[in-house]
């Protein structure tokens, strides 16, 4: 019930189900102490949403997460499942994603605009991140991550690229920096385990101020 727009709310130890996110809202916790299920939930923000220092259990449903949001912040997270991403600024900062199933990603950029990753480390089976949308480009950077595969999925790097669909000029900047991927198979078109344009050539990818497509 504090949960209110534009107000700040520290939470107590314990596991919470999220059933509204109003705008403008922030949500501070203690770790992994703190745990708020958000499952096959797609919320209509229409603002910011901050959430710091929680434990986010997700679903693997596609299209899930905070929609129709200005910016997104998550600092200090466990992010767990595949959330979708939909803000026009999205920063997560120091989160770990967890993700035990080869059929998923720890993460979609899907509807975001700006999207970075700063000093995050994703845990996954084999698919970590998708950089995908049916008509609009995104600027997606990677800054001090560390990507683990616990087993590797044939043709599936790290970062997933599919910019097949983008229409008119539309592309994606992606900008990838002092990131490091482990145990991840060579991408079916890049032959890299770090990234992989599957589909598409709509992209601009730059690796540590080197320019390695578009």
């Amino acid at each position: 019930a504090a949960l209110k727009a534009n107000a700040k709310v520290y939470l107590a130890n314990g596991e919470y189900t999220l059933a509204t996110f109003p705008a403008g809202a922030t949500i501070v916790g203690n770790g992994d102490n703190v745990t708020l299920n958000v499952q096959n939930k797609a919320f209509g923000v229409h603002g910011d949403v901050t959430i710091e220092n929680v434990k986010l259990v997700f679903s693997n449903t596609n299209y899930c997460g905070f929609q129709h949001t200005n910016t997104e912040y998550y600092k200090n997270c466990t992010i767990v499942g595949q959330p979708f991403l939909y803000g026009n600024n999205v920063t997560l900062e120091g989160c770990t994603f967890e993700q035990t199933s080869s059929d998923a990603y720890n993460v979609w950029t899907y509807g975001a605009n700006n999207v970075t990753f700063k000093n995050c480390k994703f845990n996954s089976a084999g698919k970590s991140v998708l950089i995908y949308h049916e008509n609009k480009g995104q600027n997606v950077t990677f800054e001090g991550c560390e990507l683990i595969a616990s087993t590797p999925v044939e043709g599936k790097a790290a970062i997933e690229i599919d910019s097949s669909l983008l229409k008119n000029e539309n592309k994606y900047t992606i900008v990838i920096n002092g990131t490091t991927a482990n145990g991840f198979a060579n991408g079916n078109v890049s032959g890299n385990p770090l990234w992989n344009q599957k589909k598409g050539q709509k992209s601009t990818i730059t690796i540590d101020g080197v320019k390695v497509a578009g």
